[in-house]
């Protein structure tokens, strides 16, 4: 017999067992994962139950030698995620980076504090590090983790990164003096624990702040998910359950319920860097980039330059004369794009050069910058070529525009490429430059400000444009 939609009995009957044990293998999962989580809480609570199994271990030494260690990994992380954070301008990647160096440098001063090592006395200061710290960096997970529900919100905080990272290095550099000098708050002995004080309050919001970020990035990634985000989300469980020790543990300083929770916190970060490591290492925090870093909509200037006359130079001089021109190019160009305008060298092509400026959003004065960068490598390359006769000279086009930012590419080689027709017509400007010029396009030159020096172009016609453009050879910008 057949049902309504088609579907024998015989073939029902086999099919409802298999979704069955689907649904009991991911609920399984569930529970086993549930299980694993809680296992640290469970055994915090044995420890404190049952004094027997609380056992006091006063070791200076190994206190100072594993929380410095550990403080030093979770630094080498912040640099690392950090870096990434900013060479694709990824916000998220960028707040996680903080989370960790508040982390790294609290359990850095807690461990430089360890009575009997480096300081003979007991220091408030040193002793909440930790707790402070991890306090500090839940508020900075917490904002990774939402990070991407508010559409200003990402490139606000890649435009305030700078600032960012100084105010959290000020506030451990404060924190230490305070601590070393002895003021108030911190001018008498506490307990590492912050039973019955403020610091328990706010040990119990840093847990709820990283359960919740746990949560969140649970939801973000649940389709996707990859080692990277799922030891960030171990990590921040951990850390979660640690704030409940720091909360409970109050004046059983050295005991094993104590050490358990600093056990929680080195555990944490021991995944996030074991699952760090086994990332590509050239992007090893991709997995976590937000969407608008892998594809966005953005307003942006190009600058594109190359040698005219290279081709006839190359065939005229030996390989070891076209190396030294290039050479010398690439040495002057780089540092004179990046450094001085604040631009991204996308690629060298032979005796080319592709550079943008704002791909990240932070560069609102985009086409000034690309502009003068034009200008500069003009005058730099060209006193080069002075003092090498017959070396060819330079043509530089610039354009502006939106373009789309879009990664491509995966495991082994990403690119994260400039496409659209900004990108376009800024190569066919540069061809149509004048050597030792350079030619901007209109929406560059609308961008200047008053005072820039050009000569109109009107009509151009450039390879693979049905209308003409309106272009601006530019000689100077005002200073």
């Amino acid at each position: 017999m057949v049902d309504e939609v088609g579907v024998t009995e015989d073939a029902a009957i086999e099919v409802m067992p298999e979704r069955a044990r689907s649904a009991l293998g991911r609920y399984g999962r569930a529970g086993l994962w549930a299980v694993a989580a809680v296992l640290p809480l469970i055994g915090l609570v044995s420890l404190m139950l049952r004094s027997q199994l609380d056992p006091n271990y006063d070791n200076h030494r190994v206190h100072f030698v594993l929380f410095l260690g550990v403080g030093a990994i979770v630094g080498v992380l912040a640099q690392v995620a950090g870096e990434a954070a900013t060479r694709r301008g990824d916000a998220r990647v960028l707040l996680i980076s903080l989370a960790f160096l508040l982390t790294g440098g609290f359990l850095a001063l807690h461990a430089i504090g360890t009575p009997g090592v480096l300081f003979t006395t007991e220091h408030s200061g040193f002793d909440i590090a930790v707790s402070a710290g991890m306090e500090l960096a839940a508020l900075v997970a917490f904002a990774s983790a939402f990070v991407d529900l508010r559409p200003g919100f990402a490139p606000l905080v890649m435009r305030r990164r700078s600032a960012l990272r100084r105010a959290v290095l000020s506030v451990m550099a404060l924190w230490f003096a305070w601590t070393v000098a002895k003021l108030p708050p911190l001018a008498s002995p506490h307990s590492e624990g912050g039973t019955g004080s403020l610091l328990t309050w706010m040990a119990g919001i840093g847990a709820v702040l990283y359960a919740a970020a746990a949560v969140r990035y649970w939801l973000v990634f649940r389709g996707r998910l990859s080692l990277l985000p799922a030891s960030v989300i171990a990590c921040f469980v951990l850390l979660s359950e640690a704030m409940v020790g720091i909360a409970t543990t109050g004046e059983r300083s050295w005991h094993a319920s104590w050490w358990e929770w600093h056990g929680l916190v080195v555990l944490a970060y021991v995944i996030i860097g074991l699952a760090a490591r086994r990332e590509w290492r050239d992007e090893r925090f991709r997995h976590l980039y937000l969407p608008s870093t892998r594809q966005r909509r953005q307003d942006v200037s190009v600058l594109f330059s190359d040698l005219a006359g290279f081709t006839s130079f190359s065939e005229r001089s030996t390989p070891g004369e076209v190396a030294e021109l290039l050479s010398m190019y690439y040495e002057v160009a780089a540092p004179l794009i990046s450094r001085q305008f604040g631009g991204e060298i996308e690629k060298f092509m032979g005796d080319g050069m592709m550079a943008t400026f704002n791909s990240r959003g932070d560069q609102p004065d985009h086409a000034l910058r690309a502009a003068g960068a034009g200008l500069a490598l003009q005058r730099s390359l060209g006193r080069i070529a002075d003092r090498h006769a017959g070396w060819p000279r330079l043509r530089v086009g610039v354009n502006s525009g939106e373009a789309v930012l879009r990664e491509l590419g995966g495991h082994g080689h990403v690119a994260y490429t400039v496409i659209g027709d900004t990108v376009n017509t800024g190569s066919r400007l540069e061809g149509k430059a004048p050597v030792g010029g350079v030619l901007i396009g209109a929406e560059t030159y609308r961008q200047l400000p008053d005072g820039a020096v050009v000569e109109a172009i009107a009509g151009l016609t450039v390879k693979g444009k049905a209308d003409a453009l309106d272009a601006y050879v530019l000689h100077s910008l005002p200073s």
